[in-house]
Order: C-alpha cells, then sequence, then structure tokens
C-alpha cells in the first residue's frame, strides 16, 4: 500500500469532522497500554476531547465508558472516575491475563445546517431535522441533518495477548485490530479492518497522527485508504504513541437525519525494536 504524508493542521480536524468544524475528537488512552503483572494492577485510563492527539483539552462524562474483560463481558463497575477540567480519569483493575477493550461512546447526537438569505449564508443549529424545521427562519432552505456518533477505542494487554475483545460485533460501523495491538512494533506491516454491519468497507479514507504535533517542526499525519476487502494496513519507523481517526458516513435510514457518521479514534502504540 502507498502511504502519503500531509501536514498536520486544522484543516485535517475539521475534514475529519465533515463540516461539523465545532466538534472535537474524543480519545481514550492508558498509561500503559500493556502490563506484566502476576497480580491485580491499576492501570490509569485518561477521557478527553480535543483537536490534538494525546493533549487534553476538555474533560468526558463517566457515562459513555465501557470497558470490556480478556474473556469479552462488559465490566459493570469500573471503580472511582474523576472528572477535571481538562480530562477524566479512572483506573482499570487489570486482574488476570489477557486483553482488555477501553471503549468511550457519545451520541448519536444531531446537527443540521440550513442556507439563508440572497447570498446563500450557510447557518447552524443543533437537534434533529424536526427541531430544525421548527427553529429555522422563514426563509431557510436546503436544511440537511446528520446524526454523528463517536467512538474513542484502545487496548490494554497483561501478559499473554488474547483475542476474545477483537471479535467483530457485526453490527455499524467498527474498526478491528488483524495485528493484535500488543504486537505493534517499528518496521513490521500491521492492519486492522473496516467494517460495517459485518461486510467490509472498502476505499474508506483513514488518517494516523503521531502524538505530540506541538513539538515537530513539519508534523505529518498518514493518509491512507482501505483496500477492496475493508483492510488497511500500515508501518512506522518510530515508536510513539498515534491515533488513528476514521469518519465512515452513509444515508440514513433515521427519519430526523439525512447522513449517519460515525467518527472513531484508536488510540495505539508502537514499540521501537
Amino acid at each position: 500500500m502507498k502511504f502519503q504524508f500531509v501536514n498536520v493542521t486544522a484543516g485535517v480536524t475539521l475534514a475529519l469532522a465533515s463540516g461539523l468544524a465545532s466538534a472535537h475528537d474524543i480519545y481514550i488512552w492508558p498509561s500503559y497500554f500493556t502490563v506484566n503483572s502476576e497480580k491485580a494492577v491499576d492501570v490509569p485510563v485518561q477521557i478527553t476531547a480535543s483537536h490534538t492527539t494525546y493533549r487534553p483539552d476538555f474533560a468526558m462524562p463517566s457515562e459513555g465508558v465501557k470497558v470490556f474483560a480478556a474473556d469479552g463481558k462488559q465490566v459493570r463497575r469500573i471503580g472511582s472516575f474523576y472528572q477535571g477540567a481538562r480530562f477524566s480519569t479512572f483506573d482499570l483493575g487489570v486482574e488476570g491475563e489477557g486483553t482488555y477493550a477501553l471503549e468511550y461512546h457519545r451520541g448519536p447526537n444531531y446537527h443540521s445546517r440550513y442556507k439563508i438569505g440572497k447570498r446563500d449564508t450557510e447557518k447552524r443549529i443543533r437537534g434533529n431535522k424536526s427541531h430544525a424545521k421548527a427553529h429555522a427562519p422563514k426563509g431557510a432552505r436546503d436544511l440537511e441533518t446528520a446524526s454523528y456518533t463517536t467512538i474513542a477505542m484502545s487496548y490494554v494487554t497483561n501478559k499473554a495477548p488474547t483475542n476474545e475483545v477483537l471479535k467483530a460485533k457485526n453490527k455499524g460501523f467498527e474498526v478491528l485490530p488483524i495485528t493484535h495491538p500488543s504486537d505493534y512494533v517499528t518496521g513490521e506491516d500491521l492492519t486492522v479492518s473496516l467494517l460495517f454491519n459485518g461486510k467490509p468497507v472498502a476505499n474508506q479514507d483513514v488518517v494516523i497522527e503521531r502524538e505530540a504535533p506541538q513539538y515537530s517542526e513539519n508534523p505529518k499525519a498518514l493518509e491512507l485508504k482501505s483496500d477492496k476487502d475493508g483492510l488497511v494496513n500500515f508501518n512506522f519507523a518510530k515508536g510513539g504513541r498515534y491515533m488513528l481517526k476514521v469518519n465512515h458516513k452513509i444515508d440514513s435510514t433515521d427519519p430526523e437525519a439525512d447522513v449517519e457518521i460515525t467518527r472513531v479514534y484508536y488510540a495505539f502504540e508502537v514499540i521501537f525494536e
């Protein structure tokens, strides 16, 4: 697969937002992506909404947190949750070997836009199509409504990796690691799969950003597309933390929206070897 690097700018972020300029990315990531403990251990987890990869900006409430243990079952109690000004955090209790999944879900939220006036000035309004029709001014036209669902995700592996949390749910849009997240190392080909209702999503745009772009003179993002089988392949010469971003858009079956957009943010680390 041919890689294309592009400058990391606000333009990249806004393009991923598909017109929702006020939207922030939502990230969830652990302090340690891999641990090696015979005993139960706590792994701090951070959640934030931000425009800069791995840089906390706005805290998120606890309602969207989902944790799945190595057996694939959802963990119902995650312990104390602290919501600060810039980020939220909780301790993930790792009690045995295997791979845990961390997820944060938000939405669906509705956003509408319309044109008005002789100059076709575009205006935006939060709410579904019915709400927008009721609150848009007289003369508004070309009303379009989108529903947005956001999923942030990452993984923690203790000792031997397992695959239960990597299995497809075959519902909605999914980003699934094919290469196990604990095996991400420099110089190796890494693969993820894109699915919608269990079927491959071909020709889907994907962006991968490396952490701390603010410390680079000319930070670059990796632009990719999924192949005919819904697979995305990539490799890195530099170790560090990365964020994979995908915006999946389809025509809506919801009468309150014209399109449905699922935004996925996958946090992972690549070990230097």
